[in-house]
């Protein structure tokens, strides 16, 4: 037996309950699970996931602190590991005017599993950038840049 759908002014209602041999049995509230509705609903979550992963990834980068090294170099790093002293907050300008940092990305050891490469500026010019690759233990990129930056 078909389910009958209740006409009122200007709604279309379908009962919640039908009368299917002999019995009341809830009607559906969501369409039947189909090969192509999954698969369409997979992809969905599959995009979803990989847009938050690059906004993710896109924000690891981008360097918010400045930290003074044992060596006494600046470098700014997307995140603080040492205590709040040594850490000033700074804000990425664009503006010539503003400092400059040479950015350069440190890889970790060998010995070092699952553990990923980690981004630096150097505060000064790209001679500066030399010097601070060349004072760290891991081995380093060539450097790129420049950022301006001010602190905040």
């Amino acid at each position: 037996m078909q389910p009958v759908l209740l006409r009122y002014p200007l709604v279309m209602v379908q009962p919640r309950w039908s009368v299917e041999q002999g019995r009341l049995r809830p009607t559906r509230l969501w369409p039947a699970l189909t090969p192509g509705l999954a698969l369409r609903l997979v992809l969905a979550a599959l995009a979803i996931v990989l847009i938050l992963w690059l906004f993710v990834a896109c924000a690891a980068g981008r360097p918010t602190s400045l930290i003074r090294l044992p060596e006494g170099y600046e470098v700014l790093t997307a995140h603080c590991e040492t205590s709040s002293e040594l850490c000033q907050r700074i804000q990425v300008t664009g503006d010539p005017a503003d400092k400059e940092a040479w950015g350069f990305r440190a890889r970790p050891a060998a010995t070092a599993l699952f553990k990923e490469p980690e981004v630096f500026y150097a505060v000064g010019d790209r001679g500066r950038c030399d010097q601070v690759r060349a004072a760290l233990s891991t081995p380093t990129e060539a450097c790129w840049g420049p950022v301006y930056f001010r602190r905040q």
